[in-house]
C-alpha cells in the first residue's frame, strides 16, 4: 500500500495541518459573520467539521490508489459530501445541546458549507489522481532505465578516484570522495552534496559510477549516488518502494535495482 500523500513526509504533514487550521478560521469567521454565532461554538464547529472532512479525504486514498474510474470518483464525492454534511450537522447539534442554544440555523450555513467542501473535496481528488499518475511514470521510467542499465554493463576502470576537482569560478575546490554524502543528477551537469556544502560539476553519473570505489559508492536509483558510510537505514516505504536515511536526516528514492546493488554491498 502506498503511503497517502497528505502525511508521507514532514513537509505535507505540516502543509496539511496548516491548511487545515485555515479552513478552521474561514469557516469560524463566516458562522460568526453571516450566521451571527458567538466565537467558541463557532469554533468549535470549525474544529470539529474540518476535522471530519479531512479524515473523509484521507480516507478516501485508499479508493484512489485501488480504482480510477472516473464514475467512482463521482459517487464518492457525492457520498463523501452527503457524509460530511450529515456529520457537521450532527456536530452543529451537538454543540447546540451542549451550549443550550441553537447557535446558527444549519439551513442558513448549508451553502456555505457545501461550496467549501465540495471545492476542497476536488482539489484534493485532483491532487491523489496527479499523485497516482505520477507514481506510475516514475516506476515506468525506472523499469526502462533498469533494462537499459542490465542490457549495457557499464565497464570498471582499475583504478578509482579519490578526489573531485570542481571549478567554481576563480576557485577550485579539491573534494575528497569520503566527504561527499551523495550524488545527485542535474540534467547534463551532476550535484555533489557534501558535508560543508553542495557543488555542482559538468560531468556525467554513468562516468561517477565507473570511477567511485564500488565499495564505498553505489548507485541506488537513476539520479543517486550515495556514500555508504553515510546511510543511516534503509526502510519499505510503499509498496515494493524503498527509501534511504541518511545519518544527516536528508531521504533518498530507492529503485528496485539499487535496492538489489545495495543489499549486495551491504551484505544484506
Amino acid at each position: 500500500m502506498k503511503a497517502n500523500p497528505l502525511v508521507n513526509t514532514p513537509k505535507r504533514w505540516l502543509s496539511a495541518l496548516l491548511l487545515a487550521l485555515l479552513a478552521v478560521v474561514l469557516q469560524t469567521a463566516f458562522l460568526m459573520e453571516y450566521a451571527s454565532a458567538d466565537l467558541l461554538p463557532a469554533l468549535l464547529d470549525g474544529v470539529f467539521s474540518i476535522a471530519l472532512f479531512f479524515v473523509l479525504a484521507y480516507l478516501s486514498w485508499f479508493v484512489v490508489n485501488f480504482v480510477s474510474l472516473i464514475q467512482v470518483d463521482v459517487l464518492m464525492t457525492v457520498f463523501a459530501m452527503l457524509f460530511w454534511l450529515g456529520g457537521s450537522f450532527i456536530v452543529q447539534e451537538a454543540i447546540g445541546t451542549l451550549l443550550g442554544a441553537v447557535y446558527a440555523p444549519f439551513l442558513a450555513t448549508l451553502p456555505f458549507r457545501l461550496l467549501i467542501g465540495l471545492l476542497g473535496w476536488l482539489l484534493i481528488l485532483l491532487g491523489y489522481r496527479l499523485q497516482a499518475v505520477r507514481e506510475l511514470l516514475l516506476i515506468n521510467t525506472e523499469a526502462a532505465e533498469e533494462q537499459e542499465m542490465q542490457s549495457q554493463p557499464i565497464e570498471r576502470v582499475k583504478e578509482s578516484i579519490d578526489r573531485i576537482t570542481v571549478k567554481d569560478g576563480t576557485r577550485i575546490h579539491l573534494i575528497p570522495i569520503v566527504d561527499v554524502l551523495y550524488i545527485q543528477a542535474c540534467g547534463d551537469y551532476v550535484a555533489l552534496i557534501t558535508s560543508s556544502g553542495q557543488y555542482v560539476k559538468e560531468q556525467t553519473m554513468k562516468y561517477f559510477e565507473a570511477h567511485l570505489p564500488d565499495t564505498g559508492f553505489v548507485r541506488i536509483h537513476r539520479s543517486s549516488i550515495v556514500n555508504l558510510q553515510h546511510i543511516s537505514r534503509v526502510e519499505l516505504f510503499g509498496k515494493d518502494n524503498y527509501r534511504l536515511l541518511l545519518k544527516n536526516g536528508e531521504q533518498l528514492r530507492v529503485s528496485n535495482s539499487g535496492y538489489r546493488l545495495l543489499k549486495e554491498r551491504l551484505d544484506l
